[in-house]
C-alpha cells in the first residue's frame, strides 16, 4: 500500500510509524517541520501509552509533573496531586521526536507543501509535481487542505481560539478557570520555558480582548511570566452529532487529529485524540485495506466521549459550576482526584456523575452540579 500523510504532527507521524512498520510505503509531506506549536504540550497517561518506545539515545524530550494547581481567579486555589505524572513537551521537540520514530520505521519525509489532492489519490506539491497514492491521510491541522478538499472547513461554532506566548523561566502547572469567557488560563512548564495561554470559544470574545485578559491575569498573579512573542490559533472539535465523526473518511482518504476536528471541546486537549485516531486508522488499513471502516471505529473508541463533552461544554463553563467544583475539591481528596483526571484527560465524561456520587456526600451532585451533569445520564 502506498500512503501519503499530509502533515507531520502527532497524528500524522504516529500513523506513518504504524503503517511503515506494517510494510506500507509511506511518504510524509510537511514543509515546516519541526516547528513550535502554541499549545500546552501536555501528554497524559493515555497519550504516553500510545507512543513508540523511546530509544536510549533519544529519550522523550519532556518534563514530568505530578501535580497541578487550579483556581478561580478569586483567591480560591486547589492543589491536585496526579496519580500518574503528566509529561509536558515543546511541540517542536516532541513532534520532531515522533517523526524520527516514523522515519526509523521506514517512512520518508518530504519537506514540501501539498497544494492539491484528489479523490482518486492524486497529490500535487508546490515544487515536485503530481503523484498518486492508494490512501491520502489528512493530518494537516485545523486549516487542513485535505479536509477542505473532501469535506468543508470546520464550522466556526466548533472552534476554540487560544492566544498566549512562550515565557522564559519556570512555574508550577496551573489552570485558572475564566468562566465569564467560557474558558481558562494555563501555565504549562516545559523543559526550558513555560507555555502561557488562554482559550475561549471563537466569537465569545474578540482575540485582542482575550489577549488583554491574559496579560491582565498574568501581570496580576504571575508577573515573572509576563510577555513573550504572541501567538493565536484555533482548536477544532466535533459537534454533538455523530456525523461529525462518521464523515471523516472516504474510499481513498481519511482525516486524523486536528484535521479531523478531534480536540476535546471542554479542555481543548488534542494530542491524545490525534494519537488515538492515528492508531485506529492504521489498524483499520491493516485489517481492511481501506479507510472506509475507520470512522465507525473511531466513533466507538474516542468519538462518543468527545460528542458528550460537546453537549456538556456550555454548562461546564459557568461561574457557578466552576466555583462550586473548586469548593468541593478543596474539601474532598476524592473530588480533587476526579478534577485532576477530568481536566488532564484521564476522566471520561460518560461516568463522571457516577464517580462524583462515589466520591463524596450527596450534596455534591445537587443544585448546579446536577444541572450540569444531568445530560450525562
Amino acid at each position: 500500500m502506498k500512503v501519503a500523510v499530509v502533515g507531520a504532527g502527532p497524528g500524522g507521524s504516529l500513523a506513518a510509524y504504524h503503517l511503515a512498520r506494517e510494510g506500507a510505503r509511506v511518504t510524509v509531506f510537511d514543509p515546516s517541520h519541526p516547528r513550535e506549536k502554541p499549545c500546552g504540550g501536555g501528554l497524559t497517561r493515555r497519550s504516553l501509552a500510545l507512543l513508540p518506545p523511546a530509544p536510549a539515545r533519544d529519550p522523550l524530550p519532556a518534563r514530568y509533573l505530578n501535580r497541578c494547581d487550579f483556581d478561580d481567579g478569586r483567591g480560591h486555589l486547589v492543589r491536585v496531586g496526579l496519580a500518574q505524572p503528566v509529561a509536558i513537551a515543546s511541540r517542536a521537540e516532541f513532534d520532531g521526536w515522533l517523526l524520527r520514530r516514523a522515519q526509523e520505521a521506514g517512512a520518508r519525509h518530504v519537506s514540501e507543501r501539498v497544494v492539491a489532492v484528489t479523490e482518486s489519490g492524486g497529490l500535487r506539491t508546490a515544487t515536485s509535481g503530481e503523484a498518486t497514492f492508494d490512501v491520502i491521510v489528512g493530518a494537516d491541522g485545523a486549516g487542513s487542505l485535505v479536509r477542505r478538499t473532501f469535506l468543508r472547513p470546520t464550522p466556526a461554532a466548533r472552534l476554540t481560539i487560544a492566544v498566549g506566548w512562550m515565557a522564559a523561566g519556570s512555574s508550577e502547572m496551573h489552570i485558572r478557570f475564566t468562566a465569564d469567557v467560557r474558558g481558562y488560563v494555563w501555565l504549562f512548564p516545559r523543559r526550558d520555558h513555560v507555555s502561557v495561554g488562554i482559550c475561549a470559544p471563537l466569537g465569545q470574545v474578540p482575540t485582542r480582548r482575550l489577549r488583554d485578559r491574559l496579560e491582565s491575569e498574568v501581570a496580576r498573579s504571575f508577573p515573572a511570566l509576563w510577555g513573550g512573542e504572541p501567538y493565536a490559533h484555533t482548536i477544532p472539535s466535533p459537534s454533538r452529532d455523530p456525523e461529525s465523526i462518521l464523515e471523516l473518511a472516504g474510499p481513498r482518504w481519511a482525516l486524523v487529529g486536528d484535521a479531523a476536528a478531534l480536540a476535546d471541546p471542554i479542555t481543548g486537549e488534542g494530542i491524545y485524540p490525534a494519537l488515538r485516531s492515528a492508531v485506529v486508522l492504521a489498524e483499520t488499513l491493516k485489517q481492511r485495506g481501506s479507510p472506509q471502516a475507520y470512522p465507525p471505529r473511531l466513533l466507538e473508541e474516542v468519538g462518543r466521549e468527545l460528542l458528550l463533552a460537546s453537549a456538556l461544554r456550555e454548562r461546564f463553563y459557568t461561574p457557578a459550576f466552576t466555583r462550586r467544583m473548586l469548593d468541593f475539591a478543596g474539601r474532598s481528596l476524592a473530588i480533587r482526584q476526579v478534577l485532576g483526571e477530568l481536566v488532564l484527560g484521564d476522566q471520561g465524561y460518560g461516568d463522571l456523575k457516577r464517580r462524583l456520587l462515589r466520591a463524596g456526600p450527596r450534596f455534591i451532585i445537587e443544585g448546579v452540579l446536577w444541572s450540569v451533569l444531568g445530560q450525562a445520564s
